[in-house]
């Protein structure tokens, strides 16, 4: 899916984390700070020009084990993100225009177990087909 792509190389452009971005799930023990995203939904549409359109919900996870830095990192991750346009490379995909992201929740979740603070943001992205 080309928007979890898009996303990634955004991210990683960044260097917020050292290239700690993983799709889905962080491999157990994964070194903190990190991020992790997942795609909930992924839908096509027209914009005015009728130019065809995905747009996809994503969830952004920024994961610490000290609440200072993980809001932080989340800040950092909005920053990075939100009302951005790019057109982004992969070396798969090719050339990816993101017409736009936008920045729509966040909530915090603390893992008592493994000591780990979570900012969920969810942002929505269009990119064209």
């Amino acid at each position: 899916m080309k928007v979890g792509l898009a996303l990634y190389q955004l991210l990683d452009d960044a260097a917020l984390v050292e290239g700690r971005i993983y799709p889905e799930q962080a491999p157990d023990g994964a070194e903190t700070p990190y991020i992790v995203y997942t795609v909930t939904s992924n839908r096509p549409v027209d914009d005015k020009r009728r130019t065809p359109v995905d747009e996809a919900n994503v969830d952004v996870v920024t994961v610490h084990s000290t609440y200072g830095t993980c809001m932080s990192l989340a800040d950092n991750v909005r920053a990075t993100l939100d009302r951005k346009s790019a057109e982004v490379t992969d070396a798969i995909a090719g050339n990816i225009d993101v017409q736009s992201i936008r920045y729509t929740n966040e909530t915090t979740e603390i893992s008592s177990d493994r000591k780990l603070y979570a900012a969920i943001q969810e942002y929505t992205i269009r990119i064209t087909r």
